[in-house]
């Protein structure tokens, strides 16, 4: 599956990434090299709906592994959830696992299983695999503050399950900066969803501010598949010192168990959980029930403002959050900020010109996030 470090977030400029990248160097190659591979593409992506879901998919690939192994098969996932066993030719592997899956989807409406081989086939290869990799259709859209149909709210959660996370996903080092100090140090890394640009382009022209319950629904589905994205044993090992920003309901899901479990604690010490204020301010019992839970398994949480005026509203010390994240802003003012949150606690985000660090510098403030410190 395509990875989610920060290789894969510059490679996501590319046409191909991930296995879809690695299957076509493997095409081309065997065209250079004149190499022989035999080829199974099977059309997960064209079966019925209920046999779409990743659990279906993973059972597959799990079935697939010991009848693959003897053949010495990679086993590729593309974008739209085809699957591709690719091994050298000969001992008839593929063509046992081709019969067995043609019996298996014989009721499908398009045949669900292919074998190609290179480098003869190579071009036919190539464009299943640009196939695989083109914009899903966003789903039709309802009149603007109409609730979504069950069919609408289907076709939106497959457009998620097999959306290119990695392309909106943002890396933002958080650093500390002191006055009297050296070279800025890195703390963490704050992982990310391009909201705005990712929700453009599952739907676009619907403006989420204008449907705030779709909204919400649309980023729970967007947390859980970049939960279970990161929980991926891989994507655990180079996650390091992290910071994600996760709605209340998420921590409650499978995909955060499952991250849960394969972070140990090590790992959940190296990670900061955030919480936007106005979800602190919806559920307020909610959140104080998380609190006690994240604590208790590890983690460091941060409340995230949008809004210096918010403070009053969410006093740090009441709510127990080990840091504040606050957007600069040339208004903000720097006395005010240091009495309402201890310095050492709060991160200035979104900082943007030097002023920024100035400004954090006079409130006694030694960590910074914003586009100044990428570069």
């Amino acid at each position: 599956m395509t990875a989610f470090g920060p290789a894969a977030v510059a490679a996501a400029e590319l046409p191909l990434a991930g296995d879809a990248a690695a299957l076509a160097a493997l095409a081309r190659n065997s065209v250079v090299a004149g190499v022989e591979r035999q080829v199974l593409h099977i059309r997960l992506g064209r079966l019925a709906s209920g046999l779409q879901h990743e659990h279906h998919h993973r059972l597959l690939r799990e079935a697939l592994a010991p009848m693959l192994r003897p053949s010495r098969a990679r086993l590729f996932a593309l974008p739209n959830g085809d699957l591709v066993a690719a091994a050298p030719p000969g001992g008839g592997h593929l063509e046992t696992v081709a019969t067995m899956l043609g019996t298996l989807f014989a009721g499908a409406a398009h045949r669900a299983v292919a074998l190609l081989r290179l480098p003869e086939q190579a071009a036919a290869l190539m464009v299943t695999i640009e196939a695989a990799v083109a914009p899903v259709a966003p789903p039709p859209l309802p009149p603007c503050g109409a609730a979504l149909t069950a069919t609408d709210a289907a076709a939106l959660e497959r457009a998620v399950g097999t959306a290119s996370l990695a392309a909106h996903l943002r890396c933002r080092p958080v650093m500390r900066i002191a006055p009297t100090c050296g070279a800025p140090e890195l703390q963490w890394t704050e992982w990310r969803l391009a909201l705005p640009t990712l929700c453009a382009a599952l739907l676009p022209g619907l403006d989420l501010r204008a449907a705030p319950a779709l909204a919400r629904w649309l980023r729970g589905l967007l947390d859980r598949r970049l939960l279970a994205e990161l929980a991926r044993p891989e994507e655990v090992r180079r996650l390091g010192h992290a910071g994600l920003a996760v709605g209340l309901a998420c921590l409650a899901t499978p995909e955060f168990q499952r991250l849960d479990g394969a972070l140990g604690q090590p790992g959940r010490a190296r990670l900061v959980l955030g919480f936007a204020a106005e979800e602190v301010l919806a559920d307020p019992e909610g959140f104080l029930a998380a609190r006690e839970v994240c604590r208790a398994r590890g983690y460091r949480l941060a409340l995230e403002l949008e809004d210096a005026a918010t403070l009053a509203l969410l006093p740090p010390e009441r709510l127990g959050v080990d840091l504040v994240r606050l957007p600069w802003t040339p208004g903000l003012e720097a006395r005010a900020m240091a009495a309402a949150v201890p310095p050492e606690r709060l991160v200035l985000a979104a900082v943007d010109r030097a002023a920024g660090i100035a400004w954090g510098w006079e409130a006694g403030i030694t960590l910074f996030e914003g586009p100044l410190l990428r570069g």
